[in-house]
């Protein structure tokens, strides 16, 4: 740098000190930073170090080398904020000059060997902030450059640093909650009609069980069962009794996004990542950060994805597409498939460590047909919300439509039911109850199918009309069953079950006696 006089040095630092602080991102203040040092100072070289205070280790945040194997390796290089001559600025809290840097016993060798260059003279300045040493700027190699000018210097690209840090930070944030809010509006517009879980079938009561124990712990959960059987709502479940209540939790179906949009989706990207990445973006797994991510049909998840996944799950960080710095996420994962992940494994189309890090702790949702017992109080529950949603007074379900929904084989599970309310519902007039015309015909091909296989000449069937046969036949099929459960969940006690069934005492000793049941 030629010799200025106190007026023009004044305007040059004036100059650069407001070209740097009109840069609000790092990525666009640190190469003018490089660019305009190295200029004015007249350098082979200068390089801006920042200190990660966690490691107290110094690193390159940006390399301008033509060559991009120095520029991958000085990225790369990181070193104990003590050595070298940047160290020996950040000790000595002001600026360094070193003309013979080769016979200085604090040279650090090992930036020449990775760049090439041969450091004969270097001044080192220490960037401090109002939060303290925050790195170093170096300038290799000039032989005019002015102490007291880089010094003074320092102290604005230090607080150019802060202030995109601090902007950064920021934009973080305000990018998360934008994932958040938008994760959560998606996640109301699908979330189940109903808040809490039904069933009293011993399968569910095994369920709810190991719902409580992994709400207590925050083992890796992995729910498996038929599509429809209430995945999300378990994963729901253990979220708000767990630790993490108060924080997101956001639900990903990985069937449902191509593998492209995937990595992207779940970890975010830089921008310019790809073809349409106009900003930085935060992915859904940094949204639900103290919170729960729900991965629905983990088991469709590509190979490379599986293989990112299980770095999150082992080391809890994360790389966005288009960045080469991890970040670090808390975030309990849960995760769900309606496949047999353990034959995937054998397959070689699951990875197998993948599947016993996600798989530590099982739990088996059963299908409908398994808790046949549960599906009065679902179809009840069901036509409760569909009534309110079809502003009609629907006064039930007649007993023969129970029983054909009862004896249905339901491939669909809870979410077929479901839809097969709403649809009576729909059809059914105000007032009325919901009779076995207003239900599906495949509900009632299923049932008449087998009825027909097993009906049976009884006295509480037999009459004149045999079109009325079989659906009296199917109403008392029914109600042996389900008298039979409810008393057996009142330990016999026909009191408590004749409560429980909403009849007298007297009336179910008289059904118990028509059914054969004392």
């Amino acid at each position: 740098m030629t010799a200025l006089g106190g007026e023009a040095r004044l305007r040059l630092l004036y100059e650069l000190g407001c070209a740097f602080a009109a840069r609000l991102e790092l990525d666009e203040l640190l190469p003018l930073v490089v660019a305009k040092c190295r200029d004015v100072l007249g350098a082979e070289g200068t390089a801006v170090l920042l200190l990660d205070p966690e490691r107290n280790e110094l690193f390159f945040p940006y390399v301008a080398d033509e060559d991009p194997g120095v520029a991958e390796r000085l990225a790369a290089l990181r070193f104990p904020a003590d050595r070298g001559f940047a160290g020996a600025a950040i000790e000595a809290g002001h600026a360094v000059r070193v003309d013979d840097a080769a016979s200085d016993p604090r040279f650090y060798g090992e930036i020449d060997r990775v760049s090439g260059l041969v450091t004969r003279n270097i001044i080192a300045a220490p960037l401090i902030a109002r939060e303290g040493t925050i790195g170093v700027i170096e300038v290799v190699n000039s032989e005019s450059a002015d102490v007291q000018f880089l010094e003074t210097l320092a102290a604005s690209i230090a607080v150019a640093i802060e202030n995109a840090r601090l902007y950064a930070r920021i934009k973080a944030s305000e990018e998360k909650l934008r994932a958040q809010v938008g994760a959560l509006r998606r996640d109301i517009a699908r979330r189940d009609r109903f808040t809490d879980m039904i069933g009293c079938a011993p399968a569910m009561t095994d369920v709810f069980r190991l719902m409580e124990s992994a709400a207590a712990s925050p083992i890796s959960v992995l729910i498996e069962g038929e599509t429809g059987t209430g995945k999300e709502l378990v994963a729901r479940g253990i979220h708000r009794a767990g630790e993490r209540a108060e924080g997101p939790f956001i639900a990903v179906n990985c069937a449902a996004l191509p593998e492209t949009l995937l990595e992207s989706e779940l970890f975010g990207h830089r921008r310019g990542a790809f073809t349409g990445a106009t900003q930085d973006r935060r992915g859904l797994f940094e949204a639900a950060d103290t919170g729960t991510i729900f991965l629905d049909e983990v088991g469709d998840m590509p190979a490379p994805m599986q293989a990112k996944l299980l770095r999150v799950l082992q080391d809890g960080e994360l790389t966005p597409v288009g960045d080469s710095r991890p970040r670090r996420v808390d975030v309990r994962v849960i995760c769900a498939t309606n496949r047999d992940l353990a034959a995937e494994v054998t397959r070689r189309t699951f990875r197998e460590d993948l599947y016993y890090r996600v798989g530590a702790f099982p739990i088996r949702l059963p299908s409908l047909r398994e808790r046949r017992e549960d599906i009065p109080l679902l179809a009840e529950r069901f036509l409760a919300g569909a009534a309110e949603r079809h502003r009609k007074r629907i006064s039930g379900i007649e007993p023969a439509a129970m029983a054909l929904l009862v004896r249905s084989e339901w491939p669909g599970n809870v979410r077929e039911l479901e839809n097969e309310i709403e649809r009576a519902a729909a059809l059914a007039r105000d007032g009325d109850a919901i009779t076995p015309g207003q239900l599906s015909s495949k509900v009632a091909a299923t049932v008449e199918r087998a009825a027909g296989a097993s009906e049976q000449p009884s006295t509480t069937a037999a009459s004149t009309n045999r079109a009325g046969s079989p659906l009296r036949s199917a109403r008392t099929a029914f109600e042996v069953r389900y008298i039979t459960e409810v008393l057996r969940q009142q330990g016999g006690n026909v009191s408590r079950a004749a409560r429980a069934l909403g009849l007298s005492r007297v009336m179910l000793q008289k059904k118990m006696k028509d059914f054969g049941l004392r």
